[in-house]
């Protein structure tokens, strides 16, 4: 296949190991398994390395099966990537400026847990009635759909009509969707008859089905569009195609729209799995090695300064790979476990909270929703949070890249939105590249070509080590792959 390696059914299993035997489409099926009742054969002692969403989630089901585990977070919190702020914003006001949003449908895994633990929600407008600015012009949803509009970005007949009926978002199904029906387990991409176009981009796919410019551009598969999915414009065409049958697969939309967070920050979903670990959970516990064998695995780590040793049946890590990587382990990680390790590149951020004294948007008929789409580097997505805290005060949201300054993230919305910076009392900006413990976002896409040497892998465990995280999935949604590849290990763990 154009000097591809296929990797074959059986070596996908081999590497699956010992401990899931079953075909690659059981793992889906092992992941909404309801946990196993009573109590297990033989209590395991377990240590979950990592206290952010995943890690919480797969001792809270270890736990609840009847296990013994301790968690081991190298910071002074738990949570990692799910993260809600209240200082500075004064009134009651607050912003998840890490995980944002959990969709219906969807995340099924997570809304188990809202519901079992009786959270509130409230739906979250922020994906409604969207403003996106193209070329200097702000476009309406509506105006998005208007075929004279669609033209004048150099969209050919057939592209138009596939708007018009199913909407500006949903664009990548045209050329995507008549490979779709192919990959019939989510878990396994290596299908034959697509397996070739892991060496072919998804642009030079798109090109060969009669694909515009225009297609390219808004599917994010054109250099300097200045999206910030530009970077996929070197994805191999079968990755697209995966990554897509997944949504398909899982009924979704490709673009989510009805969206919902936690009443008062989603951090509450990771306090309240803490809080039913209690004392399990010891923080600042940064691992320093790893050993594991036959009967088991011993962990050293230190816990404010002082180094300690433990062991158990099991290690679950949820430690991001670029720290992972930095740990010795004995013996050494086999081949194609250290090259996934080593390889794979996450992506950072950084997200920006503007605080204004009032609502000014609200009743501008020059922008008639704050739901925005930038294409400024700076503050790439504008949107409001918290809106239901009864203060006249509001908090904007946005995204910016990971070196973004409060200094340019102001610049960058006063360009868009001129005029009202004298309303805007602060600006705050979490840079997550800077947190030495939960810098890295969501896993970018694997490398062109080299889809094989990441996949299973990155979720595969080795012996007696298993894998959880948001980047130990095969769809790399922050809290919905982190509690989907949970529940996974949990019940892996669970029936060894």
């Amino acid at each position: 296949m154009n000097g591809m390696q296929h990797i074959t059914r059986r070596e996908v299993l081999q590497l699956v190991g010992a401990t899931a035997l079953a075909p690659l489409g059981q793992i889906a099926r092992v992941q909404a398994a309801e946990p196993s009742a009573g109590t297990p054969q033989r209590r395991k002692r377990v240590v979950v390395a990592g206290g952010g969403i995943g890690g919480l989630c797969c001792a809270f089901e270890l736990m609840e099966r009847g296990h013994d585990v301790t968690v081991l977070e190298a910071s002074g919190r738990t949570g990692g990537h799910v993260k809600t702020i209240r200082d500075p914003l004064p009134d009651g006001l607050y912003a998840d400026v890490g995980a944002e949003h959990f969709t219906k449908p969807g995340y099924d895994q997570y809304w188990k847990y809202v519901e079992k633990f009786q959270l509130p929600f409230v739906a979250y407008p922020r994906r409604l009635n969207m403003l996106r600015r193209i070329d200097g012009q702000w476009r309406t949803e509506e105006q998005l759909q208007d075929p004279a509009v669609l033209r004048s970005f150099g969209f050919n007949q057939r592209e138009i009509e596939y708007i018009v009926q199913h909407g500006w978002t949903e664009l990548p199904l045209l050329y995507l969707g008549p490979y779709l029906d192919a990959v019939t387990d989510e878990y396994q991409p290596f299908v034959k008859e697509l397996v070739e176009y892991d060496t072919m981009t998804a642009s030079e796919l798109l090109i060969k089905d009669g694909a515009t410019d225009a297609a390219l551009r808004f599917n994010g598969l054109r250099r300097g569009d200045g999206s910030p999915t530009a970077r996929n414009s070197e994805v191999s065409a079968l990755f697209r195609i995966w990554q897509t049958a997944i949504v398909k697969h899982r009924k979704l939309p490709v673009f989510k729209r009805e969206v919902f967070r936690l009443r008062g920050g989603n951090q509450i979903m990771t306090d309240t799995f803490a809080a039913k670990l209690g004392d399990r959970v010891r923080l600042g516990c940064p691992l320093t090695a790893i050993e594991h064998g036959d009967t088991g695995v011993t962990v050293q780590f230190t816990e404010f300064g002082d180094s300690k040793t433990l062991e158990a049946d099991y290690l679950v890590s949820c430690i991001p790979p670029a720290i992972l990587r930095k740990i010795p382990v004995t013996p050494a990680w086999p081949d194609w476990k250290r090259f996934s390790i080593e390889n794979v590149v996450f992506g950072s951020q950084a997200r920006v909270l503007l605080q204004s004294r009032t609502p000014f948007w609200k009743g501008d008929p020059a922008l008639p929703s704050i739901n925005l789409e930038t294409g400024e580097a700076a503050m790439y997505m504008v949107y409001e949070t918290a809106d239901e805290v009864a203060t006249p005060r509001r908090v904007l949201m946005g995204s910016g890249s990971a070196d973004t300054t409060p200094e340019q993230a102001l610049v960058a919305f006063s360009k868009v939105y001129p005029g009202k910076s004298h309303t805007i009392e602060q600006c705050h900006v979490h840079n997550w590249a800077k947190d030495p413990w939960a810098f890295a976002c969501e896993r970018y896409p694997f490398p062109l070509g080299q889809l094989n040497k990441f996949w299973p892998h990155i979720m595969s465990p080795v012996g007696r080590i298993h894998f959880a995280g948001c980047f130990a999935d095969n769809l790399p949604w922050g809290m919905d792959a982190a509690t989907r590849s949970a529940n996974r290990v949990a019940e892996a763990i669970h029936g060894l």
